[in-house]
């Protein structure tokens, strides 16, 4: 640590989590062109078919993903948090069981497949994404640990050098006539360079000697369940929606739906961020300052009220950006998926954080109830909406994302009748409305726009709605100017080094 940074127990909770903040949005920043890249030469070179495949096979590993890790991503970074001194025997507990209990989940899934009668193409597809999945998720045990210890600046780098490697790698591979099998094994080395890569780094928060406690072990899958029982829903929805586009509509549709997530995935990142450096402030919080919780919590949604609208309009308005980096010829119907999702974008920048501060406040069981109402959701119209728009439009996946715009809006509306009073206050709403107002002069800039290529009249719809945030006081300019200050402190901090 540099002489003149301070550590982190001497911040403040809301300093801790605007610096966690910045390191992930930066993180993100970083990544979202890295995975663009990634995710548009894959598709490019391997087609709708190929890339519903990968996108098939990794849902299905996600699935699995649940009893190899048993809800620990929520109970490491919380009990950490609370007793820093216990890093060292939840995080070699949390390794054993995911390296025993993955061997065991793929192998189940290997010949739960094999007796569905998919050949040895997609059974190797399945192994590598699998491969895949393991590494990741004990990455992410070393991750959630420096997490406990409120640090977020090691699992950033962590996730861009990721994300470079990946880039470095699979590019020459797919020009060179790479298909799936080596795409995917791109991933699992890189992969398993950042487990190499973070092991050291655990050293750095003080975590040296890991061990193993039978006890540890029961509280680690006791703290866990609640949320397998949450991350169940939210796992099986994708799965039910892969299972019912794969059984009744071509592989290519698979292809454009898998395209739809992906870009979703990207744009739901300054969000993951926030999300990323909240949960473990927030869990000590609600143990020892209620009232700081509240305004915490409070500022979380404040913040995304004033970052989903761009987000969710340049969804909707321009989906031919995202389409055109995989190619519109082959993925074009997708652009349609896009404007649907516009809308399941704008709601579930609200239902995350809205998910964080209720599981922080103990209520996972009900939250959990929550995300099974998504299940049942799926359940009802998927086998309805997708061969509807398959016969009338030749692109099942529009019910897919008709469905989930329902799901969602059912998960906010519960979301703000869980949430613990005091969060909603007459400034969130204050905020939503100048928002809302910056994203309508957003709008009209765009129709006005809309003879100009999009790549030129996007950015400028942007800085309409900035611009306009500021002029109304959706934007203080206080928060600029710590924001800035904040920046020129790290920056300076980094070129001192």
């Amino acid at each position: 640590m540099h002489s003149s940074e301070r550590p982190i127990e001497a911040l403040s909770p809301a300093r801790i989590v605007v610096r966690n903040t910045l390191f992930l949005t930066a993180a993100q920043v970083l990544m979202i062109p890295l995975s663009i890249v990634i995710s548009g030469l894959t598709g490019r070179y391997l087609g709708p078919a190929e890339f519903g495949d990968i996108y098939l096979t990794g849902t299905i590993c996600s699935f699995g993903f649940l009893a190899v890790e048993w809800g620990h991503q929520g109970v490491l970074p919380a009990g950490i948090a609370r007793d820093r001194s216990l890093a060292p025997v939840l995080l070699g507990t949390s390794l054993a069981w995911r390296v025993v209990f993955g061997a065991i989940v793929y192998a189940v899934l290997a010949v739960a497949y094999w007796l569905f009668g998919r050949d040895r193409h997609f059974q190797w597809a399945l192994g590598l994404s699998f491969a895949i999945a393991l590494l990741s998720s004990i990455g992410n045990a070393f991750k959630d640990t420096i997490r406990g210890f409120e640090r977020t600046d090691i699992p950033a780098y962590a996730q861009v050098g990721q994300q470079v490697l990946v880039c470095l790698v699979i590019a020459p591979v797919l020009m060179l006539g790479g298909r799936i099998r080596a795409a995917l094994a791109c991933q699992v080395v890189a992969a398993a360079l950042v487990v190499v890569a973070l092991w050291p780094a655990l050293r750095v928060v003080g975590v040296r000697v890991l061990s193993f406690e039978r006890s540890t072990l029961k509280d680690l899958l006791k703290g866990g369940t609640p949320f397998v029982f949450f991350n169940l829903a939210m796992a099986l929805q994708p799965c039910i929606d892969a299972w019912y586009l794969d059984k009744l509509a071509p592989s290519e549709v698979m292809g454009w739906f898998a395209v739809t997530r992906r870009l979703l995935g990207v744009l739901l990142f300054p969000a993951s961020a926030l999300l990323g450096a909240l949960y473990p402030t927030l869990c000590r919080l609600h143990t020892s300052d209620l009232d700081g919780f509240v305004r915490m919590s409070r500022g979380a949604l404040y913040s995304v009220a004033l970052a989903v609208v761009p987000v969710a309009l340049g969804c909707g308005l321009y989906p031919e950006i995202g389409i055109s980096i995989f190619s519109r010829e082959a993925f074009g119907p997708a652009e349609d998926n896009l404007r649907i999702s516009a809308v399941f974008l704008f709601l579930v920048y609200f239902s995350m954080p809205l998910g964080i501060c209720i599981l922080a406040a103990g209520k996972q069981r009900a939250w959990s109830l929550v995300q099974a109402m998504c299940v049942v959701v799926s359940l009802v119209l998927d086998p309805r909406l997708v061969p509807w728009f398959q016969r009338r439009m030749g692109n099942g996946g529009l019910g897919l994302c008709i469905a989930g715009v329902a799901s969602e809006a059912l998960v906010v509306g519960c979301g703000i009748a869980l949430a613990p009073r005091g969060i909603f206050d007459r400034r969130f709403a204050r905020a939503i409305l100048l928002a809302l107002l910056a994203g309508a002069a957003m709008a009209l800039v765009a129709y006005g726009l809309r003879s100009i290529t999009p790549f030129v009249a996007a950015p400028i719809a942007v800085m309409v709605y900035g611009a306009v945030l500021v002029a109304t006081g959706g934007i203080e300019k206080s928060q600029l100017a710590e924001a800035r200050a904040m920046v020129a402190r790290r920056l300076s901090r980094f070129t001192s080094r």
